[in-house]
């Protein structure tokens, strides 16, 4: 009876957290597990895949750096009361998951994993940089503002990578 009387508690007060957030702050909290969790695992299969050493640099960068930011985050939600959402990607970008991982195993790789850390590292910039000007809740607040260097970096550097890793025909 405890137990259940405990899980109903904490359910209760997981709801009760979540009711009352901001619509901004919830937006920016799924996005920003989403995109950490995206940026790991796709960086992991172009470790597995990669064919050029410049993409495995970059994808062991990618990985460091996002599992940082990734414990950067936990903390800042723990500093704001607010439960961590759960560890998954959604229907979007399990399916880029998807369609990225078809090239493992024909040509192409090296770019299209290049081309889909351009077009996560810019979702992120646009998310950070609008949270880091406008968020309601300071811990998250401060979170984004400390971790947009970082991505707009990573957005630099994915676009230079870009260059140097053509489309195989």
């Amino acid at each position: 009876m405890f137990r259940l009387l405990s899980l109903y508690l904490c359910i209760f007060a997981t709801s009760a957290i979540a009711a009352d957030l901001p619509p901004a702050t919830k937006t920016f909290v799924d996005k920003v597990a989403v995109s950490n969790k995206f940026e790991i695992d796709t960086s992991g299969l172009a470790l597995k895949y990669g064919k050029a050493a410049l993409v495995n640099t970059f994808a062991r960068q990618m990985i460091d750096d996002h599992t940082k930011a990734g414990a950067d985050f936990k903390a800042s939600l723990a500093q704001a009361n607010i439960a961590p959402p759960s560890d998954s990607l959604d229907v979007s970008h399990t399916a880029k998951y998807a369609q990225l991982r078809l090239f493992t195993t024909e040509k192409g790789f090296d770019h299209a994993y290049v081309q889909a850390q351009v077009e996560a590292h810019q979702d992120a910039v646009a998310t950070f940089k609008d949270y880091a000007a406008n968020g309601p809740t300071p811990s998250l607040k401060s979170f984004a503002e400390r971790t947009l260097p970082t991505l707009e970096h990573h957005l630099d550097m994915a676009k230079s990578l870009q260059t140097k890793i053509p489309a195989e025909d």
